[in-house]
């Protein structure tokens, strides 16, 4: 009876591991797995122009590797049935996908002669829907491509080997931009003019600018919520932003420095930019400059000539 007790629970506790293991490999997060989301560009049926559809991946950690399963799976063409491969014999006519060159993060297509029988239409949506589809891996920026191994002539008769997102003839309905989101942190302040009040919001990152960049230009647009106002004038112009050995500089034009804030006092305007720009892991400091040039200038008790380090004093907690 003893024996036949110690089985059962002996069973029991197989039995209870084996759901376990069976419930959480169910719920595991199929990035995990490698599993990432990645936007295939085909034609539209409906609009002869290109369209997203969305697809997940197994990608590898090899570069070349992960390069080949993202054209593999875009030709073996769409799921939903309004969207197709931009010619019919594209995955026939495709010869060969170069190794990814490692310097210059490109990859080589190579067309077979049938590529020369398509409109030029039909060209233009090839190259356009690899393009938009293989510069999705981040680590991508360029395509090279070739007719029988001999550089693409395009319209004008020229060689044009080399395309991105930014000289591929593409939709007017496709940004030749692509985009990440990302939440940041940004601080405004109140009627009280004396405390900064942060304000989460999930923006949309360029890759031509800077996250820095675009955090300013956040801030120079103003908060969303009713209850905060603004903490610098939104004719403020960003000349250029960029970070160095954690140092970033704010190159604003000079009006920033001109006149007061028309909002806020001195020091929660240019806090404002400090404290939202330092959330970044990689920002220590900021350095003010207007038209380029160093500020020097004292502002409410600021020595603007100087790098700045976040003011968390200056923050209304909850």
């Amino acid at each position: 009876m003893k024996a036949k007790v110690i089985f059962s629970a002996i069973l029991a506790v197989v039995l209870l591991t084996v759901i376990g293991i069976y419930l959480f490999s169910i719920n595991r997060d199929p990035k995990e797995e490698g599993i990432t989301e990645i936007n295939l560009y085909y034609a539209s049926s409906a609009t002869g122009t290109l369209e997203c559809e969305k697809r997940r991946i197994r990608l590898p950690e090899d570069r070349e590797e992960a390069v080949r399963a993202v054209f593999n799976e875009y030709m073996n063409g769409p799921v939903n049935t309004t969207l197709a491969l931009p010619a019919a014999d594209l995955k026939s006519i495709t010869a060969l996908i170069y190794p990814v060159e490692k310097n210059e993060n490109i990859v080589k297509i190579n067309f077979t002669k049938s590529f020369n029988a398509l409109s030029e239409s039909q060209k233009l949506l090839c190259i356009s829907g690899m393009v938009y589809t293989l510069t999705e891996l981040d680590f991508l920026r360029n395509i090279y491509f070739y007719v029988d191994n001999e550089p693409i002539v395009n319209m004008n008769g020229e060689a044009a080997e080399r395309y991105n997102r930014n000289n591929v003839a593409n939709n007017p309905s496709l940004d030749p931009e692509k985009r990440d989101r990302q939440l940041v942190t940004l601080y405004f302040t109140d009627a009280r003019q004396n405390r900064l009040i942060p304000e989460e919001r999930s923006i949309e990152i360029k890759q031509s600018q800077t996250t820095e960049y675009q955090i300013v230009e956040q801030i120079i647009q103003g908060p969303l919520g009713s209850s905060l106002v603004p903490t610098v004038p939104a004719d403020i112009k960003i000349r250029d932003i960029k970070t160095e050995e954690g140092i970033c500089y704010v190159n604003l034009s000079d009006d920033f420095t001109a006149r007061h804030t028309v909002s806020s006092s001195d020091r929660i305007s240019i806090y404002s930019i400090v404290n939202s720009l330092t959330e970044l892991d990689y920002v220590k400091k900021v350095q003010f400059l207007a038209e380029g040039e160093k500020i020097n200038e004292v502002r409410t008790g600021i020595d603007l000539s100087k790098t700045l380090e976040r003011d968390e004093n200056l923050i209304e907690r909850d």
